[in-house]
């Protein structure tokens, strides 16, 4: 049986709320077949600094901040991604610009691991709570199998982040379509779960763990 290679680190327990600062730089990303959708929204204000996990399981900000779909607002949400005739599958790019978009960015990062299976090209924003399907800004290649404490931390972890966040998105809308998993709480906005994902998704991850709300 082969194995693919785990990305072990190490990092303390703690919960550290979130800041609100602005960090910006510019990393230019190869262009990739067709050229990205040109966003009219901008990236989120994100702390870096005060993310609980360490660097491994997160994305840049200076690369890859997370944006938000410009066609998907506030007001708009029970006509698409809290619709039950609505599926990601409309807006979702082919695998043959992620892959090649997967490939180039895995070379961008200077991860040793090259090999394409132990990535998926992730949404940093979902596409299920209003991410920017095709612009690079909101496209990261998370590792599968990061090691966290000898827990494994990577991408199936946070699809179920983004479907618990999903959920409270759409609490509030009448007869809403919800995701797998559990239901916060209370609801929350767009905007807020579209920043808890783009800031710091393993911070909430480690409430849910613990079966407590991240919001």
């Amino acid at each position: 049986m082969n194995l693919r290679p785990l990305h072990v680190v190490t990092v303390a327990s703690g919960i550290v709320l979130l800041g609100c600062a602005v960090k910006t730089a510019t990393v230019p990303v190869p262009p990739v077949g067709n050229p990205p959708t040109v966003s009219t929204s901008a990236p989120l204000p994100l702390d870096a600094g005060h993310r609980v996990g360490p660097p491994d399981i997160y994305p840049r900000v200076d690369i890859n901040p997370g944006l938000p779909n410009p066609d998907i607002t506030q007001a708009n949400i029970a006509q698409n991604i809290c619709n039950k005739g609505w599926s990601t599958s409309s807006i979702r790019p082919p695998s043959s610009y992620t892959t090649a978009l997967k490939k180039q960015q895995i070379t961008q990062y200077g991860f040793t691991d090259k090999n394409t299976a132990d990535y998926e090209e992730d949404h940093i924003i979902s596409l299920e709570n209003g991410g920017h399907p095709r612009d690079p800004k909101n496209l990261y290649p998370e590792a599968y199998n990061t090691m966290i404490n000898g827990q494994r931390i990577g991408a199936h972890e946070k699809d179920a982040v983004e479907n618990y966040l999903h959920n409270g998105i759409c609490l509030g809308i009448p007869n809403a379509k919800f995701s797998s998993g559990p239901k916060p709480p209370r609801a929350i906005t767009l905007t807020q779960g579209q920043t808890i994902l783009a800031n710091d998704w393993y911070a909430c991850y480690l409430h849910m763990k613990k079966l407590e709300s991240c919001i």
